[in-house]
């Protein structure tokens, strides 16, 4: 028998269980064939993997090694795989997950990059790589040392190939078992309902990867997955994993069969959903209620969340979402709000078509709908996705570059930051002559309707808004104000340029130089040098020291803010005891990430 060990390595606050290879044990285990000729080790999920003495027992007596790649994982995943190889120059070692590319150029362009991988699967791969174990062994690559001549991908042609694939669920076949048991730390545990998306946003690569049909699981399937999950107290967090969670009515039986379990439980689980049903559906509010009612959210923070990404019809129609109405989110938000539950927005900073007029219109959008918080991502390009193909890059004038992060900066906890926030720059060790000792990240700095000047008053904005709003120093009086946002931006913004403001444009000018010197610099490749614009980059999500600084400086935040709201108080700072536990939290990520 052939020894399989499989990886999916996740970096975050929370240890994800391997879900993406578990399926893969999954679904092969329940061959017959596959287990008189295979034993499947335990899979890999921990962050810190590399430190660990039984992981490279692992690395050595694995005849096969299977990574799952994405970009945060991506430089982790190679220096694995250039480790393995040196302890087993005979394995194989195989690359599957997002960052794979399907395109041939560029999947030629990224073996190039790395010698030591011997075969890659594009797409799903439950199929293909039950094919590649049945078969391999019979062509007598495995056991025969030097026989891959040359590196090969395993493209899946048929974008359908997988509409009639049941779900596997390695929960149930007992496949996570001894990773549950074995550790002490919280756990997330994810899983999915369904498979697929019916939209094809430009920048997200759930249309793609993983075909457009939906396919569901079978119903009492997820119901037991569920009951199993939250009958282990160590697992702390569930993620849904479907693109449209809520759009069918088994959706709601499923998070009602989830009251029930949380009921027999003795801490509160966190429940986040990675999509929810984008134009709206009859179980969506329902299903939202519930889980607010019912569940921890990450943080501490119980909301309700509502992915819009832009506000602008034009930038909506280039991100071929013209096809999701935000209008129809509208009602169900002043309906939670009525409630008395909190809303908020999730959108993205930088699409294609995007300025600062439409982003202040965006943001005013949000404003008049009362949003309690805009949570905003950062645009980046992600493989095998429309926004990453040249022909439309092409078409909207789009330049990218990649941005380097040290993984010994990369995996430094946040505290480590804030903790030497007023010493010594922590600074990395890294040449960056290994690609694996780096993760690279692809953004945009320009496109037909900003330049990297456009791009810093978008981010300037911003900066405003997520300070003052966000972190809620000045949102009561930012949403009583007779002025428009564009007119409350512009007041803020000449009050610094005039001298008035001499703290906030401190802020300002740290926070536009962090922006400049990681994003918005025209250039092929930034290099990340420091702790602070590598957090700033992966942990902060384009946040720097001013909410922090505020907390810290309020009475000289407050003088200032009187120019703009003369009524303006800080009282709400002493009131909540754990605000600036909060702020820290959730603004700076202090303690968690």
């Amino acid at each position: 028998m052939k020894t399989v060990f499989l990886a999916s390595i996740s970096f975050s606050a929370y240890e994800y269980l391997p879900y993406p290879v578990g399926v893969l044990i999954s679904y092969c285990k329940k061959d017959p064939q596959i287990n008189r000729m295979y034993n499947f080790m335990d899979p890999e999920y921990r962050s810190d993997s590399l430190d660990k003495e039984d992981f490279h027992q692992n690395l050595k007596h694995a005849d096969i090694l299977g990574l799952t790649n994405w970009v945060w994982n991506q430089g982790y995943n190679d220096k694995i795989a250039s480790i393995y190889k040196k302890y087993r120059p005979d394995g194989i070692v195989l690359y599957g997950g997002t960052n794979v590319p399907e395109d041939k150029v560029e999947a030629k362009a990224y073996a190039v990059l790395r010698p030591f991988v011997d075969l890659f699967f594009c797409g799903p791969s439950e199929k293909t790589f039950k094919e590649f174990l049945i078969k391999f062994p019979k062509q007598g690559v495995l056991g025969n040392p030097g026989t891959f001549t040359q590196q090969e991908f395993n493209f899946d042609k048929d974008k359908n190939h997988y509409k009639e694939t049941c779900i596997p669920m390695p929960y149930l076949d007992g496949i996570f078992e001894n990773l549950i048991k074995n550790t002490n730390q919280p756990l997330t545990a994810i899983f999915e309902t369904n498979r697929g998306c019916p939209y094809r946003c430009t920048f997200c690569d759930w249309g793609g990867m993983t075909r457009s049909k939906i396919i569901r699981a079978e119903h009492k399937e997820v119901i037991d997955t569920i009951t199993y999950i939250m009958s282990h107290e160590k697992i702390n967090q569930i993620e849904i994993a479907d693109a449209n969670f809520g759009i069918f009515e088994m959706d709601l039986q499923y998070i009602e069969h989830m009251v029930k379990c949380q009921e027999k439980r003795k801490n509160k689980i966190n429940l986040i959903f990675g999509g929810m049903a984008k134009n709206g559906s009859p179980y969506a509010e329902k299903i939202m209620q519930l889980m607010h009612e019912n569940f921890d959210a990450y943080h501490g923070r119980k909301y309700v969340k509502l992915s819009f990404q832009s506000h602008n019809d034009e930038v909506l129609k280039i991100s071929n979402r013209s096809n999701i109405k935000n209008e129809k989110l509208f009602s169900m938000a002043k309906s939670f709000q009525q409630k008395g539950v909190k809303v908020d927005a999730e959108m993205i900073i930088g699409l294609p078509g995007e300025t600062q007029t439409t982003w202040l219109q965006t943001i005013q959008t949000n404003m008049d709908l009362k949003i309690n918080h805009q949570k905003s991502f950062v645009l980046f390009v992600v493989p095998n996705t429309e926004l990453s193909s040249n022909a439309y890059k092409n078409k909207y004038q789009i330049k990218t570059k990649k941005v380097l992060i040290p993984n010994d900066l990369y995996q430094l906890k946040s505290r480590v930051y804030h903790e030497s926030r007023n010493s010594k720059p922590i600074m990395t060790s890294c040449n960056f002559e290994d690609p694996s000792e780096y993760q690279s990240l692809e953004f945009i700095y320009e496109c037909f309707s900003y330049n990297e000047v456009e791009l810093m008053k978008i981010y300037d904005t911003w900066f405003w808004f997520n300070a003052l709003y966000n972190a809620k120093v000045a949102h009561k009086w930012m949403l009583d104000s007779k002025q428009t946002a564009k007119e409350q931006f512009e007041i803020f913004l000449t009050l610094i340029e005039s001298g008035e403001m001499p703290f906030f444009k401190g802020l300002l000018d740290e926070y536009r130089s962090a922006v400049y010197n990681t994003l918005a610099k025209p250039e092929p490749v930034t290099i990340i040098r420091s702790l602070f614009l590598a957090n700033f980059v992966v942990k902060f999500g384009f946040r720097g020291n001013e909410v922090v600084d505020i907390y810290d400086h309020q009475e000289e935040a407050r003088e200032e803010l009187k120019l703009i709201y003369p009524k303006i108080d800080f009282n709400h700072f002493d009131k909540d005891k754990d605000l600036k536990e909060k702020l820290k939290l959730y603004f700076v990520a202090a303690e968690v990430t």
